[in-house]
């Protein structure tokens, strides 16, 4: 499995061995904070099953959804205190039973200093991941609820390939930058209109052409 780490390939017999002897396995319940601001710095964060939700916090407390990290996948802004990024409030939760393996941030950073590919493509990475950060405050700062709410879904279900999806209104609530009552009102609109059916936890989206006229 650590094979699957984008880097792992330009890594020397040695190195590869290092981050092999050095990988943390630990097993996450969901709902579990797997790291949140503030804690000891962790490193990379790898999912080998499941997914990860890293989110921002506002001073008020709400939790917005920046970004998630699904299996096969890792997550490098757990690691900021070794890219020395600009640090924000932020906290990554598992939204389903998750396993993950954690390369300690003492680890990544022998490994980014004595090999410059290993450097360039965590840096790559920690751009195209602070990239969704900008991404989802940009939409949160200049589009309209509806808007963000018809993009989530339809975005929800071309990446899940299917009209159903599992959802809570909480869950989409931080997906957008909303509250749950906010967001259960207009689900109720756009079911009212034919374009979506709600179920238990679940969204079923009917009309995506009708989403794709919200967005424009």
């Amino acid at each position: 499995m650590n094979r699957e780490i984008s880097f792992y390939n330009y890594l020397t017999p040695e190195e590869q061995d290092l981050l092999d002897r050095s990988m943390q396995q630990v097993s996450c319940r969901k709902g579990q904070v797997v790291h949140r601001h503030g804690d000891a710095c962790v490193g990379l964060i790898f999912v080998r099953r499941g997914r990860l939700a890293f989110s921002i916090l506002s001073e008020e407390g709400r939790e917005i959804t920046v970004f998630r990290v699904e299996k096969g996948s890792a997550c490098i802004l757990s690691a900021a205190c070794v890219l020395q990024s600009l640090e924000f409030e932020s906290q990554i939760t598992a939204e389903v039973n998750a396993d993950i393996s954690i390369l300690p941030a003492p680890i990544l950073s022998r490994l980014m200093n004595a090999n410059r590919d290993v450097e360039r493509l965590v840096y790559k990475q920690a751009v195209g991941q602070y990239s969704s950060v900008l991404h989802t405050m940009q939409q949160i700062i200049f589009l309209s609820l509806e808007k963000r709410l018809a993009t989530f879904l339809l975005e929800e279900s071309q990446r899940r390939k299917s009209p159903s999806f599992s959802a809570t209104h909480e869950q989409i609530a931080r997906y957008i930058g909303s509250s749950r009552e906010v967001v259960t009102r207009m689900l109720n609109q756009f079911a009212s209109r034919g374009i979506v059916t709600l179920g238990r936890g679940t969204v079923t989206v009917l009309d995506p052409d009708a989403l794709e006229d919200i967005i424009q």
